[in-house]
């Protein structure tokens, strides 16, 4: 009985061991065609996209540098080339617009679809002026140059309200943009002035009478009074006035102001 049970686990083994070599074998043939068939797939696909680039026209690429990017695109555009902006880099000797490089450069064989890479100039590097007023000449200097622009011309003017040897006004403004390496011109106050010269106070922000009352003590003329509505500003106050704040003025000369109302719509 027992050689009996041991011939049966022997075939029954030897069944599973018949039947899983037909599954593996029938797997490797499977694995075997899908391979077959990938390559045969891929082989025709690269052919295909081969076949396709070659049948396209050869092309020189044009020199595109120094045209804006509009004028660039129709230039490839004609020869069935691509623009593709690949980034902006600050130029003071190229306007904001215009290409600086490109790849491939220009006498460069290349097929019809192919992009050209460009970098285009964001013009110069606008740097925001810092404020001069009430500086020293040297501290205003160390100030320009940390902000990448220089001091351009100096003048003198007597002042009442500026310190000898400080900064009365500059241009341009402070806040206002510039080129950088720019220069910023300055006006230096040379002190009180000597004495009989009349120079015009800093009446901005101040009321009207209070600059009338100065003006008649002074036998200065009040030759133009222009009205301005705002009414965020306080009624009557002066906005502007010419001359401006310490310019010299004479008995008798005329002077402008305009002051702050707040007339209805």
């Amino acid at each position: 009985g027992r050689n009996e049970s041991s011939n049966c686990h022997i075939l029954s083994l030897y069944f599973c061991v018949m039947v899983l070599r037909k599954e593996v074998k029938k797997a490797i043939q499977w694995t075997l065609f899908f391979l077959i068939i990938a390559i045969i797939f891929f082989t025709g696909l690269n052919r295909l996209i081969d076949a396709l680039i070659h049948s396209k026209k050869d092309q020189i690429v044009p020199n595109i540098i120094g045209k804006n990017i509009v004028d660039a695109l129709d230039t490839l555009s004609s020869l069935n080339l691509y623009l593709k902006k690949t980034g902006e880099v600050f130029n003071s000797e190229l306007q904001a617009g215009l290409v600086i490089s490109q790849t491939p450069v220009s006498g460069s064989i290349v097929k019809e679809g192919r992009a050209i890479k460009v970098i285009v100039s964001a013009g110069g590097e606008v740097i925001f002026v810092p404020d001069l007023t009430n500086q020293t000449v040297r501290s205003a200097q160390l100030i320009l140059r940390k902000n990448s622009l220089d001091l351009g011309e100096q003048e003198e003017r007597y002042s009442n309200n500026i310190a000898k040897g400080n900064i009365m006004s500059q241009n341009p403004m402070p806040r206002t943009s510039a080129r950088k390496d720019g220069l910023v011109n300055i006006i230096v106050s040379h002190g009180p002035p000597p004495p009989g010269t009349i120079l015009m106070p800093d009446f901005k922000g101040k009321s009207f009478f209070e600059a009338q009352e100065w003006c008649n003590n002074n036998d200065i003329i009040i030759q133009n009074i222009d009205m301005v509505n705002d009414p965020t500003l306080e009624q009557n106050s002066i906005i502007k006035h010419v001359p401006g704040t310490d310019m010299v003025i004479s008995t008798g000369q005329p002077v402008r102001f305009w002051i702050a109302t707040r007339q209805e719509q």
